[in-house]
Parts: C-alpha cells; sequence; structure tokens
C-alpha cells in the first residue's frame, strides 16, 4: 500500500503548532473590533467633553448678558434719579458727603442712593433671567467738577452681584453733564418777545405792558423800521421801549429762549419737574394761578395745541413760549389773563385780540429760584465697564 506524506514545511508547522490560516483571520478581525471600539469611547469623550465646554461657555454668556443688564438697569435708574434730585423742588441737590450748601459741593465730593424704584423705602432687587442681582453696595455719584459750574460734571456708577451666586458681579459708569435749562432770556426776557413782526393793525382789544426797560422785542425782525413791530393796541406803561431786536446770536426763537437742547428733551424733563407744562392738543390745563414771583415756571404750547387763548383769569410767573406753525399762530388773542415775566411767540403775530396783561419781571432779582430746571446729559463715550 502507499502512504503519501505532506512535504510542505509550512503547513506541517501550522499543524503542529496548532493553528490554522482561519483562526488567525479570526484574531485579527477581534483585534480591529477593539480598536474601533476604544477610538469610538475616546470619540464620545471628546463628543461630550465639548458639548459641556460649549454648555459652560453658554452658561457664562447668559450669566455676562444678565449682570450686564441689571447694571445697566441701575446706572439708567441712578440717571434719572439725579434728574430728579436737581428737580423736585423738594431737595434741589444730591446729600453730598462734604455738606455744602445747596448747590456748592466742590469737586471729588459723592453721594449715594439705594435701589428704590417703587419710592416706599425699601430696597428693590433686579431680577434678570435665572438670578436677582442687588447693588455691591450702592449707586454712587461723583463729581468731577465743582457742582455749581455750568455745566458740572457728575460720574455715576453702578455695581450690582447675584443674590444666589455672589461671585457674579458687574460694575458700569457713565459721566454725565448737568447743565441749568435755558438762557438768561427765558427768566429775564421782554414782557413780549415775537420771532419775526407784528403786522400793522394786528393787536386788538385792551392788552397792557408794563415795563421800565425793553416791553416789546423781536429775534430776526428788523427794528430800523416801525413796519416791522406794530404795538398796535397794546397799552404801555413805565416807559418801556418797543421794536428792538433781543441780544442774541440764536437763529431761533426756541434757540434763544432754551439754549441748546431739544424739544423732545424739554417734553422729558416737564416729565419730571413741577416747574414745567408740556401742552399738546390732549393735554389738560386750566384757568388757575401757576408759579410764584420766587419760583417762575415754563409753558410750552406745542404746536399741535393750536396756539390755545389764556383766558379765565389765569396768573402765571415765568415764561409762555408758544411754538407755531410755518405762517404764524392765526389768533392767539387772550381774555382776562396776567403774565408776570415773558409771552414769547415763533413767526409772526399776525392777528392779537386780547385782554391781557404782561409785566416784566426779572426773575434773578426776586430773591428765588430763577434757573428752576437742571438738565442731566449724557457724556458721548464715556460709559465704561470697568
Amino acid at each position: 500500500m502507499n502512504t503519501q506524506q505532506n512535504n510542505n514545511p509550512v503547513a506541517n508547522i501550522a499543524a503542529v503548532g496548532g493553528v490554522s490560516s482561519k483562526g488567525q483571520r479570526g484574531a485579527i478581525a477581534v483585534l480591529i473590533t477593539l480598536i474601533l471600539v476604544v477610538i469610538a469611547s475616546l470619540s464620545a469623550l471628546v463628543v461630550n467633553k465639548s458639548a459641556i465646554e460649549e454648555q459652560k461657555r453658554s452658561g457664562i454668556d447668559l450669566r455676562n448678558k444678565e449682570v450686564y443688564a441689571a447694571a445697566n438697569g441701575a446706572l439708567e435708574y441712578g440717571i434719572y434719579q439725579l434728574m430728579r434730585e436737581y428737580n423736585d423742588n423738594d431737595t434741589a441737590t444730591p446729600a453730598w458727603t462734604g455738606g455744602a450748601e445747596e448747590g456748592e459741593a466742590a469737586a471729588g465730593e459723592t453721594a449715594t442712593i439705594s435701589y428704590d424704584p417703587y419710592g416706599d423705602g425699601s430696597v428693590t432687587t433686579l431680577t434678570q433671567g435665572i438670578d436677582a442681582f442687588s447693588l455691591a453696595p450702592s449707586i454712587t455719584y461723583t463729581l468731577l467738577t465743582a457742582e455749581n459750574e455750568q455745566p458740572a460734571i457728575i460720574e455715576i456708577r453702578a455695581p450690582v452681584v447675584g443674590v444666589a451666586e455672589s461671585h457674579v458681579t458687574k460694575a458700569v459708569s457713565v459721566r454725565v453733564v448737568r447743565a441749568n435749562l435755558g438762557t438768561p432770556s427765558m427768566f429775564d426776557g421782554p414782557p413780549l418777545i415775537v420771532e419775526n413782526c407784528i403786522d400793522s393793525g394786528a393787536v386788538t382789544g385792551t392788552p397792557d405792558i408794563t415795563s421800565d426797560s425793553v416791553a416789546i422785542a423781536t429775534i430776526t425782525g428788523s427794528s430800523a423800521g416801525t413796519s416791522c413791530i406794530d404795538k398796535g393796541f397794546f397799552d404801555i406803561t413805565g416807559g418801556g421801549e418797543v421794536g428792538e431786536p433781543l441780544t442774541s446770536d440764536a437763529p431761533t426763537l426756541f434757540d434763544s429762549m432754551f439754549g441748546g437742547i431739544s424739544e423732545a428733551t424739554l417734553k422729558e424733563m416737564a416729565g419730571l419737574s413741577d416747574n414745567i407744562y408740556f401742552v399738546t392738543e390732549t393735554t389738560p390745563w386750566n384757568a388757575g394761578e401757576y408759579g410764584s414771583l420766587t419760583d417762575p415756571v415754563i409753558f410750552y404750547f406745542e404746536e399741535a395745541s393750536g396756539c390755545p387763548t389764556l383766558n379765565g383769569g389765569i396768573v402765571i410767573y415765568g415764561l409762555v413760549y408758544y411754538e407755531a406753525p410755518d405762517e404764524g399762530c392765526p389768533d392767539p388773542g387772550t381774555g382776562a389773563a396776567k403774565v408776570f415775566g415773558t409771552v414769547a411767540y415763533e413767526g409772526d403775530l399776525m392777528k392779537y385780540n386780547g385782554n391781557i396783561e404782561l409785566v416784566e419781571v426779572n426773575f434773578s432779582s426776586t430773591g428765588g429760584d430763577d434757573e428752576p430746571v437742571s438738565v442731566i446729559t449724557m457724556l458721548p463715550g464715556s460709559w465704561r465697564d470697568f
């Protein structure tokens, strides 16, 4: 019997070692699987870590936005309260640390207030997002100039801290300019001022003016001829002159009276000060007595009010200003009315049938406050968050 022998040495070695080619392939597959599992696990860890970091960054960004919002809210409150401090007819100045007389604090002095938007004497937190924020410890005013300078510069700083997370803090600040509203002409002007002219025959009735200097003045009209300012039926006592140009470089009557502020600012200040009445077509107002020799007021009739008449025995101490349409007020004549101070009309005074009495008053010499309103304006580029 013939016996066949396997003369393949590799096969003999594999047979002796007990390892077949199929077994080798299986081991390699297991190894590759393990490698893939490790790679997948590492990838999952990396992805999870990235997600966690992203959540952390999102959380930090959200908290930053919340604390910024709270700090800015406190800062805006500080600006508003400063306006009220100077215009509430109660305490006309913040309580500066030096204890100086009203309006006489020196540069470097400070004053503080709490966040009390409801005015009930209790400190209130500012809620933003998931947390509330409180002042740390208060809003601070710092005089960068003397208080009586025109204008004065005041820095307002508002630091806040998280109530639940005290490590979340932020402080923001801004510098504001405080200046008195208006110009010297506002409370020391002639009894009657027109922007342009008074036409011949425009003034009828029985209006009276008491003045010992300038009784009727113009801003842009020429006083060279009597045709520009015709006093008509105005009865002037005291020797007051008629037709004098008001000494002013301002191009308009509004600028001459109110300086560099806007009508919008004047309207905003009316909401803060009892000395300003900004009258629109819907503003309720009636006869009565407004202001005094020691506390003059501003009556501003917006164009939309339609140049209403003063009647019913109304008495006003201060400035009465009429914003007129381009063609002027058609007939702003009055009934029984008395104004101690100035009545000013934009444009031409075309028709004026009145029974008004105008009395010249220099409020700076009456022993009172002839600058009752302070305008607070943010200084551009002064906002800081550090």
